[in-house]
């Protein structure tokens, strides 16, 4: 039997030894496969982790921003509301109709004026207690309606100022956390390969970690400088924006809501034709010598610990996206984003729609023997029967409620206003390509 199995070898020896080479190549092939398979796994999953945590992080990040924003807008509302004071204005309104106690005085007592006036007269200015005139001379008072243009200016124009100055800052916090936390994460990835040996470590040829804690904390503090030099540029111009498209309009007039969106749209126009745009890199930032020198003043800074090389490096990059159109199209939709939110809570003031009056003639009838009416004739009363009547409100009666709004755009909680804005999806895509970016 052995000499058989032998005598088969030798006869096919050359198609046992083909037969074996194969079976041999797809083993080690199969072999290799399923380790390039098993590899293609581990790098997969590898790459889901790594993306799970690169969103996890800029999720974080991003809630970070919020809170971040809430804890500098009362900053930022108390200045607003001192500088466009609606309410101190409402005062100054009612203490008018309010009769004062020395009128009351003057009515019931008409002799004692008389010797007053006496005793009054008698006196010389000249006459002083610590240097004060002994009779003050009064000061010319305002009439209510110069009072009312003033409430009714500064009710639009504070408002207006609020969507702008949430908007800014928001879209302003939103890059800086952003920008410092892919430093951050690059750091943490960096930290799992440094060498003991080399504190340095460059990935891609791109990036270096060098974030120091008080580079992160100086390039942070810059938003001071809106929230306290900055915005006043906004009100400036937001003020003599507003004064332009609402100074002439009468405040008996009465609006429907389409008229009051048109003439906050009016607003943003003049803004723009005024120059808002060109101003906004130094609204946002200590630019040029002057400004620089003012910030770092107001916050005891000195120039040399806090112009690092890598701050300035931090500072132009926030620049260059502050100049960018992706930065202006991203404050555009912000800015429309709130005022749009602004006019839905606003058509509140409006009352219901009532439908238009019936025709004043009923249809022609047509019976056999009379013409057909027109159609077009038909269609035109029918059209005007179905328009319904827009609502509309006094200018006057709307001021409270804009004034109002205000206050919720700075100081809502929860704030739906700020949600908004931070949640829409251009402040996200921002977020997302300055977390992201590869040439930072």
């Amino acid at each position: 039997m052995l000499d058989g199995l032998w005598s088969f070898a030798n006869r096919h020896r050359r198609k046992l030894i083909i037969g074996a080479g194969v079976v041999g190549g797809l083993y080690y092939s199969g072999k290799l496969l399923t380790q390039r398979l098993m590899e293609m796994q581990g790098a997969s999953n590898k790459q889901r982790i790594a993306k799970e945590n690169i969103r996890r992080r800029f999720d974080q990040n991003q809630r970070d921003c919020l809170f971040t924003i809430m804890s500098l807008l009362p900053e930022l509302s108390e200045q607003v509301l001192h500088e466009v004071d609606v309410e101190r204005l409402i005062a100054e309104l009612r203490a008018i109709n309010r009769p004062s106690p020395k009128d009351s005085a003057d009515k019931q007592e008409p002799e004692d004026q008389g010797e007053a006036s006496k005793v009054n007269d008698s006196e010389s200015p000249a006459q002083t207690v610590n240097g004060t005139p002994a009779r003050a001379r009064d000061t010319p008072k305002r009439t209510k309606v110069e009072i009312w243009e003033d409430i009714k200016v500064q009710s639009f124009a504070r408002t207006m100022i609020a969507v702008y100055a949430e908007s800014l800052l928001a879209i302003l916090v939103h890059i800086q956390l952003n920008m410092v936390g892919r430093s951050t994460y690059l750091d943490s990835v960096i930290g799992k390969y440094t060498d003991v040996a080399n504190d340095k470590v460059v990935l891609g040829g791109r990036y270096v970690s060098q974030l120091s804690l008080a580079d992160e904390q100086n390039f942070l503090m810059l938003s001071w400088w809106f929230l306290n030099r900055g915005w006043r540029r906004l009100m400036t111009q937001m003020l003599n924006a507003t004064n332009q498209c609402v100074g002439q309009l009468s405040l008996k007039e009465r609006l429907t809501h389409r008229e009051l969106t048109s003439l906050f749209n009016d607003i943003h126009v003049r803004l723009r034709e005024n120059g808002l745009i060109q101003m906004l890199p130094e609204m946002l930032l200590p630019l040029g010598d002057e400004n620089t020198a003012e910030y770092l003043a107001s916050n005891r800074l000195a120039a040399s610990q806090v112009f690092t090389p890598v701050f300035s490096q931090l500072l132009d990059q926030l620049r260059d996206i502050i100049e960018s159109n992706d930065f202006l199209y991203v404050f555009n939709s912000c800015t429309d984003r709130l005022t749009m939110q602004l006019l839905d809570v606003l058509r509140e003031s409006f009352p219901e729609s009532v439908p238009a009056p019936a025709p004043a003639r009923p249809l022609p009838p047509t019976v056999e023997g009379e013409a057909a009416p027109c159609l077009d004739d038909v269609v035109k009363e029918f059209e005007e029967f179905a328009i319904t009547a827009e609502s509309r409100v006094a200018v006057v009666q709307l001021l409270p409620r804009i004034a109002r709004e205000g206050h919720q755009i700075l100081n809502g909680v929860p704030n739906q206003y700020l949600e908004n804005v931070s949640a829409s999806r251009e402040v996200q895509a921002l977020s997302a390509a300055v977390y992201t970016a590869k040439d930072a």
